[in-house]
């Protein structure tokens, strides 16, 4: 792939000492900082990639082993849990001045079909 059909990014350093590691490095090597910063992405990247691999592959590995204790009793665990916990994510209704009517959009009564 030539240089003018190659995907290109700005990468801005937040950490100007990286930049100038990266600009040393490259000279010491020979190559150009382009070149350099690619390939330890590239680098980067496939050990992130590999160890992201081996992580969903125990979690499939979890998943497959799990037997429940049959699909009756899951239901009934499931059905006991949503009356007898509290829910995290309770609504309740508020007394505020709408100024925006940012409640008016979600206070719509359902249509009826």
């Amino acid at each position: 792939m030539s240089s003018a059909q190659s995907p290109a990014f700005t990468l801005r350093f937040r950490n100007a000492e990286t930049h100038r590691a990266l600009r040393l490095t490259a000279e010491l090597l020979g190559v150009s900082m382009n070149e350099l910063a690619e390939t330890a992405i590239a680098h980067e990247l496939a050990i992130v990639g590999a160890e992201l691999e081996e992580n969903l592959t125990r979690a499939v590995e979890l998943l497959k082993s799990y037997r429940g204790q049959g699909i009756e009793k899951d239901i009934e665990a499931f059905a006991k849990a949503e009356v007898s916990m509290e829910d995290p994510l309770r609504s309740r209704m508020i007394d505020e001045d709408d100024a925006y009517g940012i409640g008016a959009l979600f206070a719509r009564p359902v249509e009826q079909r």
